[in-house]
């Protein structure tokens, strides 16, 4: 399993790479939502130097079309190592276009089952970014049923929604007050453990659940699942603490890959003590059915 990392600015990525990173994730500029962007130029330069995922992962509207083909085939010029995608407008061009260009299924919370990424693999997408709502027994049993290569995020903060409406500005201009800031906690009061974060720029507004992803208990068998890729997706956390995060995760990953004995419960209090202990759903399913006769 190799790690991709989502850096807050490409002035990072010399730090993860000195920690043996060279996967990274950045927004192309205008076209994505949540992650830091780059320009095609830039994009063009450091991709002779890392791997670069991009992600294209906003909708895209009829106005745009044109200009998307255009990026495209621009992208194509470079050694980029795939392109994160949510509207099938991505699709559709590469395949018509006969693009040289991988692809990542990055549908944020549709990614949940083994036939859906073999149908999306048999048009030709090579990669799947699985849904944060997965358990990881459920991502062992895609991992083994699919030949799509597939990434799970092991850190970071889960996106839940985006609107392209401006909601924090319109709810401060409802109150006769101007927004203050980029990021807001909102709590919740019926439940007093569970807080969100929502962002605003000018993409629209983002939701996240307000604790971090530690995949710290998971990783020993996303390891031996042969998992192809872990994210850590490093938006609104230190630099410093997520460089200590990976540094504990590259320990666990080389004692797995040589059969070393690991003391778990030793690098769940390190990271613990650095993210918090949030398992997210590898251990519980988000769905509740509803039983029959009700």
């Amino acid at each position: 399993m190799q790690y991709i990392v989502v850096p807050q600015d490409k002035q990072e990525i010399k730090f993860y790479q000195e920690k043996g990173v060279n996967h990274f994730l950045f927004g192309l500029k205008n076209y994505s939502v949540h992650y830091p962007e780059l320009t095609l130029e830039e994009i063009k330069e450091l991709s002779k130097e890392s791997e670069l995922f991009i992600a294209m992962n906003k909708n895209i509207f009829n106005e745009e079309l044109e200009e998307v083909e255009r990026l495209l085939i621009e992208l194509e010029k470079t050694n980029i190592k795939g392109i994160f995608f949510y509207d099938l407008a991505i699709l559709s061009m590469v395949r018509r276009k006969q693009l040289a260009l991988d692809l990542v299924w990055n549908q944020t919370h549709m990614v949940t089952n083994y036939n859906t990424c073999n149908y999306y693999f048999e048009k030709g997408v090579k990669y799947g970014l699985i849904a944060n709502e997965v358990t990881l027994e459920e991502i062992i049993e895609m991992k083994k049923k699919t030949k799509m290569q597939l990434i799970v995020q092991i850190m970071g903060y889960p996106s839940m929604s985006h609107s392209r409406r401006m909601l924090i500005s319109n709810y401060f201009k409802s109150m006769g007050k101007a927004k203050q800031k980029e990021q807001y906690t909102l709590q919740d009061h019926t439940n007093p453990e569970n807080d969100y974060l929502i962002t605003e720029d000018k993409t629209g507004t983002s939701l996240f659940f307000g604790k971090i992803i530690n995949g710290t208990k998971a990783l020993p068998e996303l390891i031996r699942s042969n998992l192809d890729y872990g994210l850590l997706d490093t938006s609104f956390i230190p630099m410093d603490t997520s460089l200590q995060v990976l540094e504990l995760f590259n320990e666990i990953k080389e004692k797995v890959e040589i059969g070393d004995d690991i003391d778990l419960e030793k690098y769940l209090e390190k990271t613990a003590s650095l993210i918090g202990d949030s398992t997210n759903f590898f251990y519980q399913k988000t769905i509740y059915k509803v039983k029959k006769g009700k």
